[in-house]
Formats: C-alpha cells, sequence, structure tokens
C-alpha cells in the first residue's frame, strides 16, 4: 500500500545515504590497507604498482554502488525535488568516498614512522605534518595528498622527515629541465605531473561510474513510483449484487 505521506521519508533518504558513504569509505579505506601489506610489498612490482596507484582500480566497484544505492533511494523524495537537490547527496559525499583510502594511507605512513623512528603516533604526526607542510607548503591530509603524486616510497625515518634534502623526483626532474633542450623540457614537465595524471585518471573513473550507476538507479525509483501511482488508480472491482 503506497504511503500518502513523504515527509517521514526524507531523512530516511539521507540515512540510507550518509550510511552508503561510510560503507563505501570504509571499504575503500579496508582495500587501500590490503594493498599496502600484501600487494605493494611484493618484490620487484609492488613498487611500480604502488605508483600506478592499483587499487584504486576499486572506484568503480565502490561508486557504482554508492551511487546506485542513493539513486534508487530517491524514490523516498518528494516528486516535487528537482534533479539538482536529489543528486546533491551523492556529491556531497563522494569527495569523503574517494578520500577514504588516502586517509588510510596517511594513517599507515604515520604508524611506520612512529615505528622505524621510535616515537610516539603523536610525535611520528607533528613531525610528519611539519615535512609535508615544509615540501608541500600544507600539512595534514591536504599535504599528504599532494606530496604523494611526487614520490612512490614516503620517507620513514625522522632524520630523513627533518632535513632540507629535497625528494629523488624533484631532484631528477630539476636536473632534466636544467638542459636546454625542449625534449628534456617535456620529459620534466610530464614527470612532475604524472602522479597528477593517474589519479585525475582515477577520479575519472569514479565519476563515470558515479553518473552512469545513480541514474540507472535513479530510473528504478521512478519506474518503481509510476508503477506505484498506476497501482493506486487502478478502479477496485465491486463485489457482484446477490442473485
Amino acid at each position: 500500500m503506497p504511503m500518502n505521506s513523504n515527509r517521514p521519508r526524507i531523512p530516511l533518504f539521507f540515512a540510507i545515504g550518509i550510511g552508503l558513504s561510510l560503507l563505501m569509505a570504509g571499504l575503500k579505506a579496508i582495500v587501500a590497507g590490503l594493498a599496502e601489506r600484501y600487494l605493494y610489498s611484493v618484490p620487484f612490482v609492488g613498487g611500480f604498482l604502488r605508483s600506478i596507484e592499483l587499487a584504486e582500480i576499486s572506484n568503480w566497484v565502490v561508486f557504482a554502488l554508492l551511487a546506485g544505492g542513493i539513486g534508487a533511494a530517491t524514490f523516498l523524495l518528494p516528486r516535487s525535488w528537482n534533479s539538482w537537490a536529489k543528486i546533491a547527496l551523492l556529491l556531497a559525499v563522494s569527495p569523503f568516498v574517494f578520500s577514504a583510502s588516502y586517509i588510510m594511507q596517511q594513517h599507515l605512513w604515520i604508524q611506520q614512522v612512529a615505528t622505524k623512528s621510535a616515537i610516539s603516533y603523536d610525535e611520528a604526526r607533528a613531525v610528519s605534518n611539519a615535512f609535508l607542510t615544509r615540501e608541500t607548503g600544507s600539512g595534514g591530509f591536504f599535504g599528504f595528498y599532494s606530496f604523494s603524486t611526487k614520490v612512490t616510497e614516503l620517507p620513514t625515518l625522522r632524520q630523513r622527515l627533518e632535513s632540507e634534502q629535497s625528494n629523488p623526483s624533484q631532484l631528477l626532474a630539476e636536473e632534466l629541465s636544467s638542459y636546454e633542450d625542449p625534449r628534456a623540457d617535456a620529459v620534466a614537465y610530464i614527470f612532475e605531473r604524472l602522479g597528477w595524471l593517474i589519479r585525475l585518471m582515477y577520479i575519472a573513473i569514479a565519476t563515470l561510474a558515479a553518473f552512469i550507476y545513480y541514474f540507472k538507479g535513479h530510473a528504478w525509483a521512478e519506474n518503481k513510483r509510476l508503477a506505484q501511482i498506476n497501482e493506486s488508480r487502478e478502479p477496485a472491482v465491486k463485489p457482484r449484487n446477490p442473485l
């Protein structure tokens, strides 16, 4: 039997969307943790797999589930809501879900700094934040997100984090740029931005999956809504009068 009021179902829509976002963020964090432990530690190929951020291919599955679920949950919203209002929740939670794996990577990196430098986690976080601020101009997550596009292996020793020495990738890029050759300049330009290009590729995968499966879920919701309306309009069958 169709519900007459949409008001009680609006909080349910947001509860489903936020719950799905937390679940998918947790899934991304778990995948990132497993990749760091079992995939990126494989000799010879682990460094390459980390450099292309292979675990981020999970964005397709994660955002398909997230967007499809939120799209289907729009069935709970009033018909008067426009398309932008319905998709707003997906747009709001997507950056958090996408960043979950990098938040996990930063946490594991700080743990490694604490272990290898024999210091507490809080000390390791302070040292790493100072290092990121020096290297990128920003500490915390934003500094880590930016710096991790430049290097594959992050430094874990306190002495290295507190030194003023530039990272090897930056030194190589500067060396290439020093040659008065357009080809060397082009290689240096690509090399400096390769990490961002890879990350933009995964952002594109997440965006594509989100939009495809959101509209699939939304189409299911609209079809179900129309079926419910048609069902409510069907005339009731009147019982026959007894002879």
